[in-house]
C-alpha cells in the first residue's frame, strides 16, 4: 500500500468511480433509498446525482483515512481501527436493514476502484494488496457493526 498516495481521488475521479460503480453493480439500485440524501429515482448512470457522489466521497474517504492513519504510524495500527469500528457502529445504528454481506459485497467495487485509479500499475501483487487491506478494513467494519 505503499502506493497509496497515489490512491488519493480527486473530485472527477470520484465521479468516474461512482459512474463505473452504476454501470457495473445496478443490481444495488435497490439500496440506493437506504443512503442519506440520494434519491434513487434521480440516480443514473451519468452520476448525476449530488446525494449519490456525496455518499461516494464518504465511502472512498473512510479507506483514506485508514490508509493515512496507517502510514503516519505503521508500528500502531489503533487509529485506523478505531475509525473503521466506528464507521461500522454508525451503520449498526443508523442503517436500517443493514447486514453483514452488504460489507462485504464492497469489495468488488473497491477494488476496481483501485484498478481505476492506478490503472497500468495495477497488477496481481496490487490487487492481492488491496483484498487484503480490504479484509482487514472489513474485520473492523464488521466488530464495530456486530458489536
Amino acid at each position: 500500500i505503499s502506493e497509496s498516495k497515489n490512491l488519493r481521488i480527486s473530485k472527477s475521479q470520484n465521479f468516474r468511480i461512482s459512474e463505473l460503480y452504476l454501470n457495473d453493480f445496478p443490481e444495488n439500485k435497490d439500496l440506493y433509498p437506504k443512503l442519506k440524501n440520494v434519491k434513487a429515482a434521480t440516480v443514473d448512470m451519468n452520476c448525476s446525482d449530488p446525494g449519490f457522489e456525496a455518499v461516494a466521497a464518504q465511502y472512498l474517504k473512510v479507506f483514506d483515512d485508514v490508509i493515512t492513519a496507517v502510514e503516519e504510524k505503521p508500528g500502531d495500527v489503533q487509529t485506523a481501527c478505531d475509525r473503521l469500528v466506528a464507521v461500522g457502529k454508525m451503520h449498526r445504528q443508523k442503517v436500517s436493514g443493514m447486514n453483514v454481506s452488504m460489507f462485504q459485497n464492497m469489495e468488488e467495487p473497491f477494488i476496481l476502484m483501485v484498478k481505476h485509479v492506478l490503472q497500468d500499475r495495477f497488477n496481481e501483487k496490487a490487487e492481492m494488496l488491496y483484498r487484503k487491506f480490504f479484509q482487514f478494513c472489513l474485520k473492523y467494519l464488521l466488530e464495530g457493526f456486530n458489536g
